[in-house]
């Protein structure tokens, strides 16, 4: 095929199925930009900065499982560090289009090292070779990021936008989703474990999304309570001896269970050190662990068994050959476990049924009882964010997009605009602090009104870098410097072209029950005292 550069790589990029791209727009990578948006079905998302670009490409591709592409142009690629770091460490798979400074003019401000820039984030750098090669660099580019589940970064020098030229476009790749399949020997093993264990525990990672039903099956065969990866949140959400996160979000009768617990077997879930106590949870037990991802298997901490397997697969084998041996099920999945489970959770909720000044456990509480229980989630990070990850529900881990890889404040807003973007029909919660909202929302929250994204931002704001905050009380330091005098939120929200709603006491709540019922962009700002939110150190 032949024509310009800049329109043969939009159709390139339809070829892949790619119909949304995120960006903001410079002159080495507007034409493209412009042309993809042209094509039928495609549509160029304009964001307020780079960085917000790559994180809704992240927050696209959290929720969808597809990759999600983002484009900037020459020298904006120094913008998308934290984007891309936070999107590596979370295994999202995303493609930008980064457009490079024409190799004529190696003295242009915008000129800078790309491929240095972008590899110690540990996203893979290519570049187009030549424009007649560029629609094949970018299918390899593309495969790259999907199969690697990890940003790629594409560059393209700016002189070959107006190219006349003929680009070959590569024939579909078709990938045929199989099933991996386990050796007897090896489930034969892992039921040898777990019919020698008293007290089983199971747990769901972001992994065994689509196993939920067969996991349940097997942990009632085990007589096994169950619990979750912070990233397997929304499993197991109806079953009665559900304990909840397992590790640093852990509550106190997840915390029991687990501690009692002599035995782990675990499907798609990393074992990470917040999920592990940084191994502390795996002493004295034996662990299986059961992934279809051979790099997942034993990454942080040493296992006893270690299983490439689909979950659901190997669940179901699990029960046949335990049904075959007569195994009798275990003790430890009780009628008081679940009794344990519904107190703790009742007890819970009545922090949400105050009458006094707002708390942070009742807010959340109530925001989880308000918002669409089918919505899309993320969350920011601060002293909140504890209780926000243990409190605030998902009906399916697709629905998580997780954006605390790295613990940088000021991604989510990013990220859920991605995720509203992937689901339009069904809302997109963000909770955020105020410190996050002004590092990094702030700018994006009106790109959620030029859209008209089906997004609620909660913004819970104490007036305070709250982590700092508690560090210098703590030890006697005068903590005016981590304070702030921020202008309403609720007010930069109206002039932003967006809905709000300011929330002072618990009567607000009614209000946020009757904006609830629009769609389309909402901030609401929660007043919160300073001192009123725990100090993320006692957790």
């Amino acid at each position: 095929m032949r024509g310009t550069f800049n329109e043969l790589f939009a159709q390139a990029l339809r070829s892949l199925d790619v119909d949304r791209m995120f960006g903001v727009m410079g002159d080495a990578n507007m034409y493209i930009a412009d042309s993809f948006h042209r094509l039928p079905g495609a549509c160029f998302v304009s964001s307020a900065n780079e960085g917000g670009a790559v994180l809704m490409a992240a927050g696209h591709a959290a929720v969808t499982g597809r990759v999600g592409v983002a484009t900037v142009t020459h020298g904006a690629i120094a913008n998308c560090v934290s984007a891309l770091f936070d999107a590596v460490r979370g295994g999202y798979p995303v493609l930008v289009i980064a457009g490079d400074t024409s190799r004529a003019e190696g003295m242009h401000l915008q000129n800078i090292p790309q491929r240095e820039v972008v590899a110690p984030t540990g996203a893979e750098y290519r570049e187009v070779r030549s424009p007649q090669t560029a629609a094949l660099d970018l299918a390899a580019a593309f495969r790259s990021a999907s199969s690697a589940r990890r940003p790629v970064v594409l560059g393209i020098p700016s002189d070959f936008h107006q190219a006349q030229c003929s680009m070959e476009f590569p024939r579909a790749t078709v990938i045929e989703e199989g099933v991996a399949r386990p050796s007897r020997e090896a489930l034969e093993e892992a039921a040898g474990v777990l019919i020698g264990s008293s007290r089983p525990l199971l747990i769901g990672g972001r992994g065994a999304r689509d196993a939920e039903a067969a996991l349940t099956k097997l942990a009632e065969r085990l007589g096994a309570p169950v619990a979750t990866t912070l990233r397997g949140k929304g499993l197991f959400a109806d079953d009665p001896c559900l304990v909840g996160i397992c590790g640093t979000l852990a509550n106190p009768v997840a915390s029991e269970t687990i501690a009692r617990s002599d035995c782990l077997v675990v499907f798609g879930g990393a074992l990470t050190s917040l999920t592990t106590l940084k191994g502390e949870l795996l002493e004295g037990k034996r662990v299986v662990q059961i992934d279809s991802d051979p790099g997942a298997l034993g990454r942080y901490f040493p296992v006893d068994l270690a299983i490439v397997a689909d979950a659901g697969v190997a669940a179901t084998e699990l029960i046949e050959i335990l049904d075959e041996a007569g195994a009798p099920a275990s003790g430890f999945r009780s009628e008081d476990m679940a009794r344990k489970v519904e107190d703790f959770r009742r007890k819970d909720w009545s922090a949400a049924q105050g009458t006094g000044p707002l708390t942070l456990t009742g807010v959340l509480h109530r925001v989880n009882q308000l918002v669409d229980p089918d919505r899309s989630l993320c969350i920011d990070g601060g002293r909140f964010s504890h209780e926000a990850l243990r409190i605030l529900d998902v009906a399916h881990p697709c629905r998580y997009a997780h954006c605390l890889n790295v613990g940088h404040i000021g991604l989510s807003v990013g990220y859920g605009i991605g995720a509203a973007f992937a689901r339009p029909d069904a809302r997109t919660l963000v909770v955020v602090g105020d410190g996050g909202f002004m590092l990094g929302g702030l700018t994006e929250f009106n790109t959620a009104v030029r859209y008209d994204a089906n997004l609620v931002v909660v913004l819970l704001n104490d007036n305070a870098y709250g982590a700092e905050y508690y560090r210098f009380v703590n030890q006697d330091f005068d903590p005016t410097l981590t304070t702030f005098s921020w202008p309403s939120f609720a007010g930069i929200a109206d002039a932003l072209g967006g809905r709000e709603l300011r929330v002072t006491e618990w009567s607000d709540f009614d209000a946020l029950a009757r904006a609830l019922e629009r769609p389309g962009p909402i901030l609401v700002e929660v007043v919160l005292d300073t001192a009123s939110i725990p100090d993320p150190g006692d957790h």
